[in-house]
């Protein structure tokens, strides 16, 4: 593996540090305080370039490395962890589905606007009675003649609200079990599909979430994306987990770097808390997180660019990096006493905020049991 980056990785590194400072850092904590964010944002990162790094170039996009999104995700979680996720979901949910599934009249129609950050999509697999166990989908697609009329509910749908299309899982045929799922474009507008947001939340406060409704919802048997079966419904994922992996090392790092700043100021019985032994044994374990997390996080994505099946590694990332933000987040607030209870510092919203792709991509204990699966070769889950 060569550990050093090439100079076009460094200058979307860099395009994604300096983007954050100026349009993220001076802005996210109002944002957490209105539990809402402007959509120009992302308006702005398509015009940078940055949401299309992974996208096919005939649609405008750049057709990069895995490594350079990463690259660009852990930088934009540095300074807004939600951010981080939510630009990296849209490549890895919303472009890379049509990318790799779609007809040339799908790519046509979301691409270059996805790339351009003026469409918003939404991937919606959980229900509410579905989440871990995607067999437990109870949304239908039912076909009739040239339509697929769809009813159920989907439920913590990022984007649900703001969404221009959502891709919708759906059991085609429950006779079938997990060859009857497919997914189905369906655009906002159509008639029987609704939704509703999920607010008072504890965690990604401005991003928005909430819940899909279809009744009788009907849309052309055109519309599907891909064929059916698990792979065609889920393959996608793994490149979130991958996204989310990168975007705590982005978080880590914010961590780390406020709790040396302020370990090195505050003063305490005449000298710095820096200097007492079991604060800098936080500060060791922080480094040891932030530096074992990164090369996880590297690692998987140059094993990505190299087209190998990259699913325990995917799931070591997902797990380990989840875990370790969550510890420095908590030493973090630790560190910081009582100031680190107050959103005037970002530790709060970062402690809150890294609950949420803990549960989602993939629970950790889900992650355990994958890689307890793949080591053992027995299967803990009656499929």
């Amino acid at each position: 593996m060569d550990l050093e980056f090439t100079t076009e990785q460094v200058m979307f590194k860099d395009m994604a540090k300096e983007f954050a400072i100026r349009e993220v850092q001076p802005y996210v904590k109002q944002w957490d305080r209105d539990c809402k964010m402007p959509h120009e944002v992302f308006k702005k990162l398509g015009e940078q370039g940055l949401l299309g790094i992974k996208a096919p170039v005939e649609y405008g996009g750049l057709d990069l490395d895995w490594l350079t999104l990463g690259l660009v995700t852990e930088q934009l979680a540095y300074y807004d962890f939600s951010l981080g996720m939510g630009s990296c979901s849209r490549t890895s949910l919303g472009i890379m589905p049509i990318a790799q599934n779609g007809s040339a009249e799908q790519k046509k129609k979301y691409l270059p606007g996805m790339i351009q950050g003026v469409l918003t999509h939404c991937f919606a697999t959980v229900e509410p009675d579905a989440g871990s166990d995607a067999m437990a989908i109870k949304t239908t697609a039912v076909l009739d003649g040239d339509e697929y009329v769809i009813n159920g509910n989907k439920t913590w749908i990022t984007n649900a609200n703001l969404a221009n299309y959502a891709m919708v899982v759906c059991q085609t045929d429950k006779s079938k079990g997990s060859k009857g799922l497919a997914v189905i474009i369906v655009d906002w507008g159509t008639p029987g599909f609704s939704r509703a947001p999920i607010e008072n939340k504890m965690a990604f406060r401005h991003h928005d979430h909430g819940q899909l409704f279809f009744r009788d919802c009907r849309v052309p048997k055109t519309n599907q994306l891909g064929g059916f079966g698990m792979r065609a419904a889920f393959s996608n994922v793994e490149h979130t987990r991958f996204g989310i992996a990168c975007a705590a090392v982005g978080a880590i790092q914010a961590c780390l770097d406020l709790s040396v700043k302020y370990c090195q100021e505050r003063i305490q019985f005449k000298k710095p808390i820096g200097s007492f032994q079991l604060v800098q044994e936080k500060i060791a374990d922080m480094v040891i997180d932030l530096e074992a997390s990164r090369w996880i996080a590297y690692r998987l994505g140059y094993l990505k660019d190299k087209n190998v099946n990259v699913a325990k590694e995917t799931s070591i990332g997902k797990y380990h990096n989840m875990e370790a933000l969550s510890r420095c987040a908590k030493a973090a607030v630790e560190l910081h006493g009582s100031y680190g209870l107050s959103d005037e510092y970002p530790l709060e919203r970062i402690y809150r905020d890294c609950m949420a792709p803990i549960i989602y991509g993939g629970t950790a204990h889900v992650h355990k049991l994958v890689l307890g699966r793949l080591e053992l070769g027995i299967d803990s889950v009656s499929r």
